[in-house]
């Protein structure tokens, strides 16, 4: 079977190719699933966070290679897409932190705008062809395609098989090794916004417990201290929330975190808040001044307490200065030794993939071959979540198909 253009991956950045090439190249769409945008509809926890409607000009920051996606961008930035959904008839809502949805919340409508589209361009979507085999027949100038059904050919190839994250959903990075046979240089994939387990972890009673604004100092061998700011989550095993989920590409086994769960103030200003408190109550017990006087949750401070070795219900007057000192030094200070990451199976999405030094920026396409193409999650770019993952795979596909 011989076409203009074949897709291979039914997922953001597949399906918004595919639904906009036009209608006079014969183009297929190869998805190894039962159905298109399996992975899609995990989105925003199936509600399909399309992107940010914050000032692009932030946008290049919030990934690990700004200088690559910057052009990429600028050139389909967020409000154009917001702008090519409204104006095809798919309704979106923004919401106070600027994220963006479908009007519905359903990441299910934005696989059937997709769908709809593909069909109005009379572009063919065959599904459960995996692909096994990529070659290049230069006497031809054609790419052709074995899955494990039938053969496909055409002039140009569009890879948009995503990375290795949430490989139930068929996203098990198998197109990698294909790649490499070809000469493809790839960066070794690893998960990326992903939660982080830790040594000794403690917490797990406070699991569902978020504490937002925490300063994060993430250091390791060799490495340079990494400083962030964000919201943190406790879960039953691990540690997550956006200021870790967003950081992980930073992070590796063995490095350390430090939270400063009180960024606002200073030890200083924490002891003598506590002191002055402690001075016209001093009978009370000290879990009860503590909570009084720490803007944090109950739960949290008593977990501090714990790791500050004092008995909570101990009178204030009778806590010594070394205790209190240790408590808010937790407070500040407190140490997590990272043991692993949760892996690709809860990854949101994967860091690594094909190399950005050996992809033509303005239309996405391999230095060695201009008609060969990597969009989406398959290039070695990752962002932060609110939407930019989602940007990116847009922005790529439309890069890719202005060029045909």
């Amino acid at each position: 079977m011989i076409y203009d253009v074949i897709i291979v991956g039914g997922g953001p950045a597949g399906l918004f190719a595919a639904a906009n090439i036009d209608k006079k190249y014969k183009t297929v769409l190869l998805e190894g699933n039962k159905r298109v945008g399996v992975k899609f509809l995990m989105t925003g926890a199936g509600q399909c966070n399309i992107t940010n409607a914050e000032n692009i000009k932030k946008f290049p920051s919030r990934y690990n290679n700004p200088g690559f996606v910057r052009k990429i961008l600028y050139e389909f930035n967020n409000i154009m897409l917001m702008e090519y959904f409204e104006k095809n008839g798919l309704k979106l809502a923004v919401r106070e932190d600027n994220k963006v949805f479908p009007a519905d919340y359903k990441a299910s409508t934005v696989v059937e705008f997709f769908v709809g589209e593909i069909k109005k361009r009379n572009h063919e979507i065959k599904l459960n062809e995996k692909v096994a085999e990529i070659k290049y027949i230069e006497t031809a100038e054609m790419f052709n395609v074995k899955t494990g059904n039938n053969n496909y050919s055409a002039r140009k190839l569009i890879l948009a098989g995503g990375g290795k994250s949430y490989p139930a959903t068929g996203s098990d990075g198998s197109l990698f090794s294909i790649l490499k046979n070809i000469g493809v240089t790839v960066s070794e994939p690893r998960p990326a916004l992903t939660s982080v387990r830790v040594e000794d972890y403690s917490f797990k009673e406070l699991s569902g417990v978020a504490i937002k604004n925490v300063n994060i100092t993430i250091s390791g061998p060799d490495k340079k201290k990494i400083k962030k700011t964000g919201d943190i989550l406790f879960t039953h095993k691990d540690i997550s929330g956006p200021v870790i989920l967003n950081n992980s590409r930073y992070m590796d086994k063995g490095d350390e975190i430090v939270v400063d769960f009180i960024a606002g103030d200073t030890m200083d200003f924490l002891e003598k808040k506590i002191r002055e408190a402690a001075s016209g109550a001093p009978k009370k017990a000290v879990k009860s001044v503590l909570e009084e006087n720490i803007d944090l949750p109950n739960r949290l401070i008593e977990r501090l307490i714990d790791a500050s070795e004092f008995d909570p219900m101990k009178k204030i007057s009778e806590v010594s200065k070394k205790e209190i000192r240790r408590f808010i030094t937790n407070c500040k200070e407190y140490r997590f030794k990272i043991n692993s990451f949760s892996g690709f199976e809860s990854a949101m999405v994967t860091s690594g993939g094909v190399s950005v030094d050996e992809i033509e920026p303005k239309n996405m396409s391999w230095v060695r071959n201009k008609n060969l193409h990597f969009i989406g999650e398959m290039v070695d770019i990752d962002g932060e979540t609110g939407g930019y993952n989602l940007q990116f795979a847009f922005s790529t596909a439309k890069k890719t198909i202005i060029g045909l």
